[in-house]
């Protein structure tokens, strides 16, 4: 996340999983994710329900960490055909 955020000045970042399956609907929220509605999709040709969540960088900022550092991620930003993030 502090890539995407820090590196990538993303606004948000978002996560999605089967609203059935117990683990991975209970990352999300620890890590600061709020829900975002629900949408469908096949799984084993059925219909099945998909559980959507949401990072707001300003949820993010309250839970980052101070002991990650980036290093030449703008070297990449041209690569990647992305401009600099904006500075907070």
């Amino acid at each position: 996340m502090h890539l995407t955020f820090d590196g990538f000045g993303a606004r948000e970042a978002s996560s999605d999983a089967f609203f059935d399956n117990r683990p991975p609907n209970r990352v999300p929220p620890a890590l600061g994710y709020v829900p975002n509605g629900a949408t469908h999709d096949t799984r084993h040709g059925e219909p099945a329900e998909i559980k959507q969540w949401r990072l707001p960088r300003e949820q993010w900022t309250k839970r980052r960490r101070d002991d990650i550092e980036l290093v030449a991620v703008g070297d990449c930003l041209p690569v990647l055909g992305s401009d600099p993030p904006p500075a907070d």
